[in-house]
């Protein structure tokens, strides 16, 4: 029988793009956690009215957003409401782009993984139903669990550290994520129980589909040892 043919490696290169090489059994050990949470907390809103036992630290978390607002800050919070929203289809759109002429199994994932945590933050959004808070600073248009700017964020910055494998990705998209959630709240957009569920629902699910794709999107994209 002749031989399988070897996986392709791209010569070292500082453009070359450097996926993420987790064993799927650490994947998985993050993703469904992850996800269990955000399902726990979708559970708990729709048995308890959306009166959860968290909405207390929701509440106070809020008190204390209202009582931070200034004019910088809220101009501040203002452009991260956009980057959250149009910004960040932008960002993938224009990602994608980049990686499909000379990977485009990873710019299939790229956009596989953003899209699918958009669908599942508005049919969570959907079923849950949950009530924003009322001192708004910016228009909304659905449910308040999950954040669907936190949500985008988190994914979208994940899939660029997970494609392209710099350290400097993985800092940045987490202080990019953290602020994304803080603006949420400082905007009254969200509850900020509703930000770390969008926070983990991207992590939960980019993880899952990453555990289930990586090895047919790593085939031409590993570097050498």
């Amino acid at each position: 029988m002749p031989s399988p043919e070897p996986v392709k490696t791209l010569p070292p290169s500082g453009g070359a793009a450097r996926p993420l090489d987790w064993p799927r059994s650490r994947l998985l050990w993050i993703a469904v956690p992850a996800l269990a949470m955000v399902l726990a907390g979708a559970v708990m809103l729709a048995a308890t009215g959306n009166n959860p036992p968290f909405q207390k630290f929701d509440a106070g978390w809020y008190q204390l957003m209202l009582g931070s607002r200034t004019p910088w800050l809220t101009g501040a919070n203002r452009v991260l409401d956009f980057a959250g929203n149009a910004g960040m289809v932008i960002y993938c759109v224009v990602l994608f782009l980049l990686l499909l002429r000379r990977h485009w199994r990873l710019a299939l994932f790229t956009a596989g993984a953003n899209l699918a945590v958009l669908g599942t933050t508005h049919l969570l959004k959907f079923l849950v139903a949950r009530p924003r808070p009322e001192d708004r600073l910016v228009p909304v248009d659905s449910g308040s669990y999950p954040s669907g700017h936190t949500s985008a964020t988190v994914a979208a910055m994940l899939v660029t550290a997970i494609v392209l494998g710099r350290a400097w990705m993985w800092i940045s998209g987490a202080i990019l994520g953290v602020a994304m959630m803080y603006s949420r709240t400082y905007l009254g957009a969200h509850w900020v129980s509703d930000t770390v569920a969008g926070a983990l629902l991207a992590v939960g699910l980019v993880l899952l589909l990453w555990a289930l794709m990586k090895d047919k999107c790593l085939v031409g994209n590993v570097p050498p040892g």
